[in-house]
């Protein structure tokens, strides 16, 4: 039964834009429509301004709240371009936000194991024999750098890069490419260990070798195995 249209309350005034963001929102309509491009830089504070029929501080407050959410990159004495919108540019702001409470990490790797598994059982399915072979290769390279812990974290992000790519999934590949920013995040607040890294090292010769025989139930189980170990390991260390 609805309610009077007397009893219903208006006490709440509407939310009004500023100039400012209304700039914004324009800038990024034209980004996610594509006439702004990736790398491409934006027209000088007072044209914008002449442009869009709005003041340069007005223009100046819409660039600095699309740097802060990393959309644009401003440079000293160069302008301001559209980033590369990679998944540290578009997590900036969360990781910023984040802590290391247990809660989070949990609830960010729970998340990882979901996306990471179904990635891992669509690349055993489409993976190219390239894709196979970047994979060997960088394994070999993951057996010598169980000892340096940022070579590792460098090869491992590119190793997981190879199967969301071998995925078929664009938006499959930017969420777990997305959640593995946010990892990293985490991990680098947390000392890894040669033992750790030897898991992880493991962790991903299984993978491999179920992607390679293109058992989807078992790469997607190796998957989620690995979240699993790295969530523990992340745990452990940050409580040291």
């Amino acid at each position: 039964m609805s309610r009077p249209a007397s009893k219903i309350s208006f006490e709440k005034p509407l939310k009004r834009e500023t100039v400012a963001d209304m700039v914004a929102n324009r800038i990024l309509e034209m980004v996610t429509s594509g006439l702004l491009k990736a790398g491409e830089q934006l027209p000088p504070e007072r044209e914008l301004a002449t442009r869009l029929k709005v003041s340069r501080p007005s223009v100046r407050e819409a660039i600095r709240g699309l740097s802060i959410l990393g959309v644009v990159r401003t440079r000293q004495g160069g302008g301001a371009y559209i980033s590369e919108l990679d998944g540290d540019a578009l997590l900036g702001p969360i990781q910023f936000f984040l802590s290391l409470d247990d809660l989070n990490i949990r609830e960010l790797y729970d998340a990882r194991s979901l996306i990471e598994s179904d990635v891992a059982r669509r690349a055993a399915e489409n993976m190219s024999q390239k894709c196979l072979n970047d994979l060997a290769e960088l394994l070999t390279q993951q057996k010598g750098l169980l000892d340096d812990p940022n070579a590792f974290r460098e090869s491992d992000f590119k190793f997981h890069k190879v199967i969301w790519q071998g995925s078929n999934n664009a938006f499959l590949k930017r969420i777990g490419e997305s959640l593995n920013v946010l990892g990293l995040e985490f991990r680098r607040r947390a000392a890894e260990n040669s033992k750790i890294l030897a898991q992880s090292y493991q962790d991903h010769l299984v993978l491999f070798e179920a992607i390679k025989s293109r058992d989807a139930d078992a790469a997607a189980k190796a998957a989620e195995q690995h979240m699993h170990n790295v969530y523990k390991s992340t745990i452990v260390q940050s409580e040291e």
